[in-house]
């Protein structure tokens, strides 16, 4: 089980350099398509909002420092400074020490939290709402209803005795379901043959985020063991895709008993042994959001079991950026295999994205926070000319579309045109594009 003291000398690495504050930190001279997209970008979500150092990751390791030495007293005022973080892993990515800042992150959140200090009103809800046994999740619902989607057109799905899951994740299942009924159908279409659980519980994500481990960790076993058996998990849900492969073997220490794949990766693995050809056109200009979960969370994590097993950084470092890399392009590989799709690229993508801001429990708790990101994330989409914007996010969608509700309604109240800066953009999910054209 890791924990905020066996990160210390990770921790140690930060030089308070700044770099992770940007966006291109390395590439500074990096020329982009507008002038308001050049350069190096101020891209932390919560730095940028709040404008003072503890808000970027460079202060919060230094707060991390401080809490580790008792230079300083955990209170709740602390606490909401280190929750207002979207956890997108932006930092991690641009430190030229490979500081795990994610993880050292969320571990100060939960170390805080286990001096005595109350979580978060929102996180506090998350939890309790997890914790509860006819619920387990963090929406309110009932746990009964979990694979109420699913019932009419994918009934024949739940609960078969099979070695082949998909994880729906508590989004898809409650909210963003037309992203559960898409996924199912792609599966479906491709020959798949898995199943739906229904003892499926919450992953974890939210609760892991906000520092809550105990219940994480309830949460985290009742899926390993639901699970034990299974050969695959697939996800729809980046949140739960990193959660599961990234922190589940982190937290418990072992490693996970199944393969997993986002089913986005799963269409790329078709695409690339030639198992599979899209031959419908899709004629729309897009461009495309790289979710943080799955992309980055997951590439940078690829990059690290690979140095981990070096003996040779010098040639093995090269090797783990190209992976990383590799994994970056996938979502691009299945794009470009869309006939009549036009990639209009955004300035920061791939390891380098903006986040959406909906992560880390910052949308319950700093709405204001998450709106403001959305709406950077929004004006960079617009800027590129294309006429939608398309991921592979159930949240992402959430927040991006309150975001375009909002400039919708400044355009009402102030009569001004924002479709520059957004307001006319439509938000499509990827696995809907694929099986509407499957």
């Amino acid at each position: 089980m890791t924990s905020l003291e066996e990160l210390r000398k990770i921790n140690a690495r930060c030089i308070h350099c700044r770099a992770c504050q940007y966006a291109y930190s390395n590439e500074p001279d990096r020329e982009g398509d507008s002038e308001d997209f050049t350069g190096m970008l101020l891209s932390c979500p919560s730095g940028n909002l709040y404008g003072w150092e503890g808000y970027f990751n460079s202060g919060r390791m230094w707060i991390t420092r401080a809490f580790l030495n008792n230079e300083i007293e955990p209170s709740q005022e602390m606490l909401e400074v280190i929750e207002a973080c979207t956890t997108c892993g932006l930092c991690a990515e641009q430190c030229p020490n490979l500081i795990d800042t994610v993880d050292i992150i969320e571990e100060l959140r939960a170390a805080i939290i286990e001096t005595g200090v109350e979580p978060l009103k929102k996180h506090k809800r998350f939890a309790e709402m997890v914790g509860t046994e006819d619920m387990r999740n963090p929406y309110n619902e009932a746990r009964s209803d979990r694979t109420k989607w699913a019932q009419e057109k994918h009934g024949e799905q739940i609960d078969k005795d099979l070695k082949i899951g998909y994880f729906v994740g508590c989004t898809g299942a409650y909210r963003q379901q037309h992203v559960a009924d898409h996924t199912a159908s792609i599966l479906k279409k491709l020959g798949v043959d898995f199943t739906i659980v229904s003892e499926e519980v919450c992953c974890g994500s939210p609760i892991l985020r906000t520092g809550q481990k105990p219940v994480f960790e309830d949460v985290m076993n009742k899926n390993l063991e639901i699970f034990k058996d299974f050969d695959l998990l697939l996800f729809s849900c980046a949140g739960c895709y990193k959660t599961i492969r990234n922190d589940y073997p982190r937290i418990s220490g072992k490693q996970l008993p199944f393969k997993t794949r986002h089913t986005v990766e799963y269409v790329y693995d078709l695409l690339k042994a030639g198992k599979l050809k899209i031959n419908k056109p899709y004629n729309e200009k897009i461009t495309w959001h790289d979710p943080c979960h799955s992309v980055r969370h997951v590439g940078l994590v690829i990059e690290k079991e690979i140095l981990n097993n070096s003996q040779n950084w010098l040639l093995d470092s090269r090797a783990a950026e190209k992976t990383k890399e590799e994994h970056y392009e996938i979502s691009r590989v299945v794009l470009n295999a869309i006939p009549g799709l036009e990639l209009k690229e955004m300035y920061r993508i791939k390891g380098d994205s903006f986040c959406c801001g909906a992560g880390g429990g910052v949308k319950a708790q700093f709405p204001d926070m998450a709106l403001s990101t959305s709406k950077e994330r929004l004006r960079e989409a617009a800027s590129t000319g294309a006429d939608i914007l398309m991921t592979s996010c159930p949240f992402c969608i959430t927040n991006f579309n309150d975001g375009i509700k909002a400039l919708k309604k400044e355009e009402e109240e102030t009569g001004k045109d924002l479709s520059d800066v957004g307001s006319k953009l439509k938000v499509v999910e990827l696995l809907e594009v694929l099986d509407e054209l499957l």
